[in-house]
C-alpha cells in the first residue's frame, strides 16, 4: 500500500477486555482512515479478573507498544510459588521466571485497564459500554449489525473478541465449524480479594485437597489485600456438576452459598478465605474451557482471544499477538474491498504461532487437582521431586522455545 493511500475502513469489535481494545490500538496505527467502535456488554469497565501472565512474542509487541514500564509497574510483586499441605508447610516451592510465576506478572482488570487508556484517547476509537451485538448480516460490501439498544450501524468488518462464550462466534461462524469447539475442561474457578493476613507473602500458595477442591492465595501489589482462588475440579473433560451449574444460574448469593458448602472443613485457610469471600465486592465465578476452531474468519467477521482459541496459561499472550498481526494484515489493504483476504492473512500467518502455543496442556487441570488423597499424595511426590532436582531449569524461559516472530508491519505514531 503507497504510504499516501487514506483508505476509509469501519471497524466493529466486539469486546473491551484484552484483545479488542489491543487490536484497536495497532488499527489507530495503521494509515488508513480509519474508524474504531468497540462495544461492550458490561456497563463500564470489568473490575474483576485473576493474575495472568505474558509470555513468548507477547513480550515483544508490549515492548512495540511502549507500555512494558507500565506493565511492570503493575505486577503483583508475585516472587514465586509454593505448594503447600494442610498445615501450610511447602513441600515444593518454584521462583518467580521458573515453573508457575512467570516474569511478567499483572491482574487483568489491571491490564485491560492499561490498553484501554491506550486507546480511549484516541480520536479514532469510540467506546459503547452497556450494548451489545444481536445480530448481524454480511453482504459482499459491508457487514450490517444490530446492537441490543435497538441501533442499527454499517461496517467494513466485524471483530469478536468477546471471550470464551463469544456470543458473537455463532453469528460470525456457520454451525459446522462451531461444531465442537467450546470444550469444558471439568473446572470451575472463583477469584475474588479478600484482606492480607500476618502470614500471607509475596509467595503464591496453592493447597489441594479431595474431590478435585483447591484453595489459592496470591499476592496484589499493595499491602492491604491477597487474590483468593477457589477450584472445583471434576474428574474429567466435560463433566459438569449439577449443583455448580445451578448456582452459576442464581447469581454471586447463590455461589457463595455453594461454595461455603463444598469447602466447609475445607483445610488449611478454608474458613478466612470463605470468611473473605462474604465480605469481597469483586467476586466472580466461572467455568475454565479451551476454544479450538478450525476457521476464525469468515468473508468479513473474524473471530481472536479467548472468543477463537481460549487456551490455558497463554490466552493473554495469544490476543495480544492476535490484535497485532490482524491490524498488521489489514494495514496492507489499499480498498474495503480487500478486507475478506487480509482476514484470511491475518489466520494463515497466525497460525503458525498457534500452532506451537494453542494446544493446551494434556491432562491439565485433572492431573493438577486430584481427586482422591492417593492422588493427592502422588501429586505431591512428583512436585516435591521436580521442586529438589530442578529440572523444570530446562524448560524455555518465557521467550524462549516459540520459534515464532511477529511481522514487521507499516506503524504510524498518533
Amino acid at each position: 500500500m503507497s504510504t499516501t493511500t487514506r483508505t476509509k475502513l469501519r471497524v466493529l469489535i466486539s469486546g473491551a477486555g484484552i484483545a479488542g481494545p489491543c487490536l484497536a490500538f495497532w488499527l489507530a496505527r495503521t494509515r488508513h482512515d480509519i474508524s474504531i467502535t468497540i462495544v461492550e456488554r458490561s456497563p463500564d469497565r470489568r473490575a474483576t479478573g485473576q493474575s495472568i501472565d505474558i509470555r513468548g512474542p507477547a513480550i515483544d509487541i508490549i515492548k512495540k507498544m511502549k507500555l512494558e514500564e507500565q506493565i511492570r509497574a503493575l505486577d503483583t510483586t508475585e516472587t514465586g510459588t509454593e505448594l503447600i499441605d494442610a498445615s501450610g508447610k511447602a513441600f515444593a516451592k518454584f521462583g518467580k521466571g521458573e515453573a508457575f510465576t512467570a516474569n511478567y506478572e499483572v491482574l487483568r482488570a489491571e491490564l485491560a485497564g492499561l490498553f484501554l487508556d491506550a486507546t480511549e484517547k484516541l480520536d479514532n476509537v469510540s467506546y459503547r459500554y452497556g450494548d451489545s451485538v444481536t445480530s448481524l448480516e454480511q453482504t459482499e460490501k459491508e457487514v450490517h449489525v444490530t446492537f441490543a439498544s435497538g441501533a442499527t450501524e454499517t461496517f467494513d468488518m466485524i471483530a469478536g473478541a468477546d471471550g470464551s462464550s463469544s456470543p458473537t462466534r455463532p453469528m460470525i461462524l456457520d454451525a459446522k465449524t462451531l461444531e465442537g469447539s467450546y470444550n469444558f475442561l471439568g473446572q470451575y474457578i472463583a477469584f475474588f480479594t479478600i484482606p492480607k493476613g500476618p502470614t500471607d507473602t509475596k509467595i503464591w500458595k496453592w493447597f489441594n485437597t479431595t474431590k478435585g477442591r483447591c484453595l489459592m492465595l496470591r499476592p496484589h501489589r499493595n499491602n492491604e489485600t491477597m487474590g483468593a482462588y477457589m477450584c472445583i475440579t471434576m474428574p474429567k473433560h466435560g463433566v459438569h456438576d449439577p449443583a455448580v451449574e445451578a448456582a452459576l444460574k442464581g447469581g454471586a448469593s447463590a455461589q457463595k452459598r455453594l461454595l461455603r458448602e463444598y469447602f466447609a472443613n475445607g483445610g488449611w485457610e478454608a474458613q478466612r478465605i470463605l470468611d473473605g469471600m462474604d465480605q469481597s465486592d469483586d467476586f466472580y465465578m466461572s467455568r475454565a474451557a479451551h476454544v479450538k476452531l478450525p476457521k476464525w474468519t469468515n468473508g468479513r467477521g473474524v473471530l481472536l482471544g479467548d472468543a477463537a482459541f481460549a487456551t490455558f496459561g497463554v490466552g493473554t499472550s495469544l490476543a495480544i499477538d492476535a490484535g497485532y498481526v490482524l491490524a498488521g494484515e489489514l494495514s496492507k489493504i489499499s480498498d474495503p474491498s480487500e478486507v475478506p483476504q487480509a482476514l484470511e492473512r491475518y489466520e494463515e500467518v497466525f497460525r503458525g504461532l498457534y500452532k506451537v502455543m494453542g494446544g493446551g496442556i494434556p491432562g491439565y487441570p485433572q492431573f493438577a487437582f486430584p481427586q482422591t488423597a492417593t492422588g493427592i499424595w502422588i501429586l505431591s511426590s512428583l512436585m516435591w521431586a521436580i521442586s529438589k532436582t530442578k529440572v523444570y531449569k530446562l524448560l524455555p524461559k518465557d521467550t524462549e522455545g516459540v520459534g515464532w516472530e511477529p511481522p514487521q508491519y507499516d506503524w504510524v505514531d498518533v
